[in-house]
């Protein structure tokens, strides 16, 4: 009888789980809908069509592997006729027309535009489901079948992970295969090493290491789950972690193809020149003399090594710098994560460590602060999406918020029940907007721009809204200082250039342009990050918008000021 009723338990369970997540791609997949391509998006999915189609590897390798832009490219190339020209001439070539190429690639194809980014995006969307379902499994090994449906419930509402699923970028695959492998070596740690676990995690591990070099995080990890299986089983856990290190190189060259460089006939050298010299050169050329690893890998952590330690432009709460703030992403984290995940979060960590929980606590803490901490350390503070791998982990340990014994258990389930309902309206009421979510603590997403802008809220996916804008209040023509890749009139938009960042091929540019008529700004812009004067557009700073297009560009009607 019990074995029945905890049967029944189960199916219950496993059957919301499954809405949920039916609700999660409906939400996704509207949101994707609703977007145009985003800053990166169009480069994305030209390299990732172009790897499965041609296996052309080379065309923009500086930061990123191939499996997380394969994953854009994939649908597309299985389900669309595409056109394609082989002959493009790769990012940082001489002469390099990758990046208008890919825009054209995406908007002036065979197919429409919307359909070819909405199958690109579809991918990401599709991975996103299946790490909603090892968030459920692996809190309900750990908490039981109401705390995996509280963290399925938080995964699946979460404003950033909708927001990474809905494009086609990798952040949300390196998020998906490192909370994967995670999953299975937390699993060779407490039901004991196998070859059938060991093989999983190395595959798990091999997916992260070729989606986003954040995966180069999970050594250590790796490192310690091997001290701890070998002082529990001996010598026994040598084969076992000798198979795991060997499938994981193994499936890495598999990726790409067991070539150590493309064979395409238009394979253009990679410009190992560019990366200044430094103490892992000589690693670099070891490597690439003894082919130890494929080249356009080697190469795309050679980038990431490079980017991290030059930094980039980034903005924060009115300050600027291009070598990062350690307490980047401690601030983007709190004023983006709704406040009752925080408030959650705060409550499962101190009621685990006092019932002594302390080594399920581990397995997602430690992660988590790896992550956190390495980023915080890099110089490149452009978004909250590079720490969006801490939130599958933060959601399966607020999974034991139900295990929680209290003495005042009807106050308890009050204040759940009303973190809750407050976490589902600000999922709600952010809808299609969820890129640009900040919480209440700074007053919510229309305040966001003071505190925070790029991905984290601009990130160029609003010119079909401002499009609708327009139309609805009967604007024909705007001025406009967009913060994107795109080509404004390939959504219609009829436009006089303001300096921007980076429109390839504005039109309409005047020396001079009055203050006079109707403006748009996108929200970096604003704020000045990318242009030499940063105080360009200080006059619209001190100026109320008349009004805002999904809080990333803002309008301004200066015939009614």
């Amino acid at each position: 009888m019990r074995g029945g009723g905890a049967s029944k338990a189960g199916v219950i369970s496993g059957a919301i789980a499954a809405c949920i997540l039916v609700v999660f791609i409906a939400t996704a997949s509207s949101v994707a809908l609703k977007k145009n391509n985003t800053w990166d998006e169009s480069a994305h999915i030209l390299s990732g069509y172009a790897y499965v189609k041609n296996g052309m590897d080379w065309l923009s390798p500086l930061n990123h592997p191939v499996l997380g832009r394969a994953i854009s490219g994939a649908l597309p190339a299985a389900f669309l006729d595409l056109d394609f020209d082989e002959k493009v001439r790769p990012e940082g070539a001489p002469d390099s027309n990758f990046f208008p190429y890919s825009l054209k690639f995406l908007y002036e194809n065979s197919v429409d535009g919307g359909t070819i980014l909405f199958w690109s995006r579809l991918g990401n969307i599709t991975l996103a489901a299946l790490l909603g379902i090892f968030v459920f499994v692996w809190s309900r090994e750990l908490w039981g079948g109401k705390g995996a449906l509280l963290s399925l419930f938080l995964y699946a509402l979460c404003p950033n992970i909708i927001a990474n699923a809905s494009i086609a970028t990798t952040d949300l695959p390196i998020t998906a295969f490192f909370f994967i492998s995670l999953y299975f070596l937390y699993r060779l740690d407490a039901k004991g090493v196998t070859a059938w676990r060991a093989t999983a995690a190395a595959v798990a591990i091999a997916f992260a290491l070729a989606s986003k070099h954040t995966a180069l995080l999970l050594s250590p990890i790796v490192l310690a789950s091997f001290g701890i299986a070998l002082r529990r089983e001996g010598k026994k856990a040598l084969p076992y972690y000798a198979l795991l290190v060997i499938t994981v190189y193994l499936c890495l060259w598999a990726l790409y193809g067991f070539r150590f460089r493309s064979g395409s006939p238009n394979y253009e050298p990679l410009n190992w020149s560019a990366f200044q010299s430094s103490s892992l050169t000589p690693a670099f050329d070891f490597a690439r003399s003894w082919r130890l690893l494929p080249e356009a890998y080697l190469y795309s952590v050679a980038g990431v090594v490079m980017g991290a330690s030059t930094g980039k432009a980034a903005f924060l709460m009115g300050g600027y710098t291009s070598t990062g703030w350690w307490y980047y992403f401690i601030v983007a984290f709190l004023i983006k994560t709704p406040i009752p995940a925080l408030i959650l979060l705060v409550a499962s960590v101190l009621y685990l460590f006092a019932v002594r929980e302390i080594r399920k606590c581990l397995w997602l803490v430690i992660p988590a602060l790896i992550v956190f901490t390495a980023m915080s350390l890099q110089k490149v503070n452009i978004g909250i999406r590079h720490i969006l791998p801490v939130y599958p982990f933060i959601f399966t340990l607020i999974g034991f918020v139900p295990l929680i014994n209290t003495k005042s258990a009807r106050v308890a389930r009050l204040v759940f029940a009303l973190l809750i309902a407050w976490y589902a309206f600000s999922a709600v009421s952010i809808y299609p907007h969820q890129l640009a979510y900040f919480n209440e603590f700074i007053g919510g997403p229309q305040n966001g721009y003071k505190y925070l802008v790029d991905s984290n809220l601009d990130w160029g996916q609003d010119l079909k809204g401002l499009k609708d804008y327009m139309d609805k209040n009967h604007i024909d023509r705007i001025k406009l200082a967009y913060f994107g890749l795109s080509d404004p009139r390939y959504f219609g938009i009829d436009y006089e250039y303001l300096p921007s960042y980076a429109i390839l091929a504005p039109v309409n540019v005047k020396d001079a342009v009055a203050l006079k008529g109707s403006f748009a700004i996108s929200a970096t812009m604003l704020q000045g990050v990318y242009l030499a004067d940063r105080d360009y557009y200080r006059v619209f700073r001190d100026m109320k918008p008349s009004g805002n297009v999904g809080y990333s560009i803002f309008i301004y009607d200066l015939d009614n000021d």
